[in-house]
């Protein structure tokens, strides 16, 4: 394979100059969209779903890696990651214009994508497709319900936030079943990740779970104040 298709030796470290440096050009790029979300609008259609495109795209792609490099595991591969989950319900989002999945996964995929994007659980460094594939996958992530937000003002009322917190553990208590059955541990609902995650700080297994809870439905609240404040002001 070629060096950016399969390297294992580049290895991927967390907090080095190029993790740095690709969190500053993706946050980047969605501030530039920000900025210029007005002159964009007469092509927010072409953006919802080149950008829903991009996500589906990047789920195929990472299957076709995971089967070329002989990677592909049932344990491990299958989408039933968080992020992998809101990919494909962002892109159903984006290609719909569903306000009901929108009201759920701006909590769920913001919130998993921004964890990931700052403690990657990720094993090969630039400049590897895997490497590329994974931050481009969040930060579509990421921008996918704020598309919806600047581009069609779509909404959060307050009942969203606990629709966000039920579906989240349905979703959980789903997977959850599935990794007993697979012996797997997709949503890290059995172990922590190897590479150091934030979980790291929330105690030892199965403790970091109820920890778990508790923040989610702080960061939930913290991602529903800029639609309180609107309301208030």
């Amino acid at each position: 394979m070629y060096n950016w298709f399969y390297n294992p030796e580049i290895q991927f470290n967390m907090w080095g100059l190029t993790h740095i440096l690709t969190i500053i050009i993706g946050c980047g790029l969605i501030i530039f969209i920000f900025l210029f979300r007005t002159p964009l609008l007469p092509y927010r259609r072409a953006i919802r779903l080149t950008t829903g495109m991009l996500l589906v795209l990047s789920r195929i792609s990472l299957d076709i890696w995971y089967i070329n490099t002989g990677m592909w595991d049932i344990k491990s591969s299958l989408p039933f990651e968080l992020c992998s989950i809101s990919s494909l319900a962002c892109a159903m989002m984006l290609f719909t214009k569903s306000q009901r999945l929108f009201e759920v996964f701006y909590f769920l995929a913001i919130g998993g994508a921004i964890q990931a994007i700052i403690t990657p659980d990720l094993s090969f460094g630039f400049p590897q497709f895997r490497y590329i594939q994974f931050f481009v996958d969040h930060f579509m992530l990421l921008l996918a319900p704020l598309l919806m937000i600047w581009l069609y003002h779509f909404t959060i009322p307050l009942k969203s936030l606990l629709k966000a917190f039920i579906t989240i553990n349905v979703i959980a208590a789903i997977v959850f079943v599935i990794d007993h059955l697979l012996s797997a541990n997709y949503m890290f609902l059995r172990n922590k990740p190897s590479g150091g995650s934030l979980l790291d700080f929330l105690g030892p297994y199965p403790w970091y779970l109820l920890s778990l809870e508790a923040i989610t439905l702080g960061i939930f609240f913290l991602l529903y104040l800029p639609f309180m404040a609107k309301k208030l002001g």
